[in-house]
């Protein structure tokens, strides 16, 4: 009963917006004051244009670093506040601050992105190819929200209310709302009536309820509107401790704006029909034999190996999201049956790699992982309520996950045997992409499996340059005197060793 109370107060905590009292201010009149003060309130859309860097989210060298920063060598985004609208267009570079996180996959010369939202339904554009991102629709719906002119008009619009408190050296009004029937919202505004700071929760297969955080500064007068110089975004916490075991924070930061257009021609956007009708992609997960007890699980982007001993299995990788993961376990089930998951070997702490853990862990697996991961995945399992996106590790915890028996961890070398096989975890040293990166290999078999270093090329594709991950994966091979005969990747398809050294050769030669 304690639990589901707990359970009950969390919800009402996230979503619910203040009871009013006689010492509330009208939040209707703040907002009437913040869009006269701003001078938004004949503001129909807007176009911002400026540069910054844009973070690579859940993608940090290690879990105490930052997002890894690329550059946007430009940026313009346009947002129609009547139609729930936006148009973000954006070229992004590799850029110096991209060390100061480390991680992510670097960018070779200049990435264009075009991302955009009409209500719920979003898309990206390639050229004039319309790809659908029909997952992110209710994301980009809310970032209209979260501008400083959305949430002005679109907290007048959802019975909001307002408290009073002491921040930064001034006393301010944080204005709350509920957006898209669950999201709850808080914009706070400060002594020149000027929205500085906007926050809310997103649902996320890693974190729960994310934080998610938009702080605009730097206030001067373009076209007549207020308009703020920085646009500075917040996804996750610093968790600030020592050691921390969480600094991934700085998303996004549009540094220095340098154009403001009110009320702009053609910014409500029509929809594609192949946008608009797209669905959910469903998840998909099919079998290929690597060997005796040995299969690779795919269907999907990322691929999970699982791994048959004699009275137990292990699986390589728990990547994405609850479902996928319920899914992979499904179907390990079925090609290897009546032997339990024991084991879950995680190849590095990078979000898309790490959304199933939990699954799994609430299978019963015990995950193996480098070391230098223990402290920040001891935060992902510790149990407590998911608010927005409960999964059953939230609703069902486990009881065991503070007292360490769900962990083994690996420094450099790691050997899961019994009387039918071993599998051999060696840590890739010299990676700038992930710290503690995890390959394993299967002497019998002459099989190494990797993630995000090598994806061999589909038949008949040329022979691809490689990156900086790739070639110091080779080294490391070499330096490992493994002897591989087929490279097993989490992404794409099994390619031959031979192709691998030929491909690093020939680039070598160049």
């Amino acid at each position: 009963m304690k639990k589901k109370l707990a359970f009950a107060f969390a919800i009402s905590a996230l979503i619910a917006v203040p009871a009013a009292s006689q010492n509330q201010p009208d939040a209707r009149a703040v907002l009437q004051a913040a869009t006269a003060a701003m001078g938004s309130a004949n503001m129909n859309s807007f176009q911002v244009t400026g540069t910054g860097y844009v973070g690579a989210v859940g993608q940090n060298f290690a879990p105490d670093r930052d997002w890894p920063h690329f550059d946007m060598k430009s940026y313009t985004r346009t947002v129609d506040l009547n139609s729930g609208s936006s148009r973000e267009e954006m070229v992004v570079v590799q850029g110096g601050n991209v060390q100061q996180g480390g991680g992510g996959t670097p960018i070779v010369g200049e990435q264009t992105r075009v991302q955009l939202v009409s209500g719920n339904v979003a898309w990206n554009m390639n050229g004039t190819n319309v790809v659908p991102q029909p997952a992110l629709g209710e994301l980009r719906q809310l970032e209209v929200m979260l501008s400083p002119y959305g949430f002005l008009k679109y907290a007048a619009a959802n019975n909001p209310m307002a408290v009073t408190r002491n921040e930064y050296g001034e006393r301010v009004t944080v204005v709350s709302f509920v957006a898209l029937g669950k999201y709850r919202v808080n914009g706070t505004i400060n002594s020149k009536n000027q929205v500085q700071r906007v926050q809310t929760w997103i649902a996320n297969p890693v974190v729960g309820d994310q934080y998610y955080e938009n702080v605009y500064t730097l206030y001067r007068t373009i076209n007549g509107v207020q308009v703020p110089g920085r646009w500075h975004q917040h996804q996750d916490f610093d968790d600030g401790g020592t050691p921390n075991p969480s600094g991934g924070d700085h998303a996004f930061s549009l540094d220095a704006v340098t154009d403001f257009k009110v009320n702009v021609p053609n910014a409500a956007l029509t929809v594609p029909d192949a946008a608009r009708n797209a669905a959910m992609p469903a998840v998909v997960v099919n079998s290929t034999r690597l060997g005796d007890g040995l299969w690779l699980i795919g269907g999907g982007t990322h691929n999970s190996i699982a791994i048959e001993f004699r009275d137990h299995v292990a699986v390589i990788e728990g990547p994405l999201n609850e479902a996928r993961s319920l899914a992979v376990i499904g179907e390990v089930g079925r090609v290897i049956p009546n032997k339990p998951i024991r084991f879950l070997i995680n190849t590095h702490h990078h979000w898309d790699h790490l959304g199933g853990i939990r699954t799994f862990v609430h299978e019963g697996a015990t995950l193996i992982t480098h070391e230098n991961n223990k402290a920040y995945y001891q935060e992902v399992l510790r149990p407590r309520p998911w608010v927005l996106a409960p999964d059953r590790y939230s609703l069902f915890p486990p009881e065991e996950w503070s007292e360490g028996y769900v962990f083994e961890t690996v420094r450099e070398k790691y050997v899961l045997a019994d009387d039918t096989r071993t599998v051999e975890l060696y840590n890739v040293q010299g990676l700038q992409h992930a710290a503690g990166m995890l390959i394993a290999y299967f002497p019998k078999e002459k099989i190494v499996v990797n993630a995000d270093l090598y994806t061999p090329p589909a038949a008949g594709a040329p022979m691809p340059t490689p990156n900086l991950s790739a070639r110091i994966f080779y080294n490391n091979i070499q330096r490992l005197k493994l002897d591989v005969a087929q490279h097993v990747p989490i992404h794409g398809n099994p390619g031959p060793a031979a192709q691998f050294s030929q491909i690093i050769t020939a680039a070598a030669a160049r």
